[in-house]
């Protein structure tokens, strides 16, 4: 299965946990480095807050290409309409890098897939 697919099967948040290679880097839409996960250990805190304050959700596969995954979070329950796409660049079956995006079209640009 590819590393897309197995995050869109996901039916938790939660779930995305033991796919994150300890290294990962989670990196802001803006590169703000206030907002940069630097490590498993800082993302895995980021979902939880989010988890905190009532956010559930699964992803939505919109395109893949060799190591990398674009999916869209969709939220439950739904809020106003959120373009932000994730990026996912993955190495020996674990993520090794997150990515914002604003937009699908950016992030699929951006992964080369469009």
């Amino acid at each position: 299965m590819s590393l897309g697919s197995e995050v869109a099967a996901l039916t938790a948040p939660e779930q995305l946990y033991d796919l994150l290679d300890p290294d990962v880097m989670w990196y802001s839409a803006d590169v703000n480095s206030n907002d940069t996960c630097n490590g498993k250990d800082d993302a895995v805190a980021c979902i939880e807050r989010s988890l905190a304050r009532g956010l559930r959700g699964r992803f939505e596969l919109l395109g893949e290409a060799e190591d990398l995954a674009v999916v869209h979070p969709v939220l439950d329950p739904p809020e106003p309409p959120r373009p932000m796409c994730l990026l996912l660049r993955s190495r020996d079956g674990l993520i090794v890098e997150m990515r914002d995006f604003p937009d699908a079209a950016s992030a699929l640009h951006y992964a080369g897939i469009v």
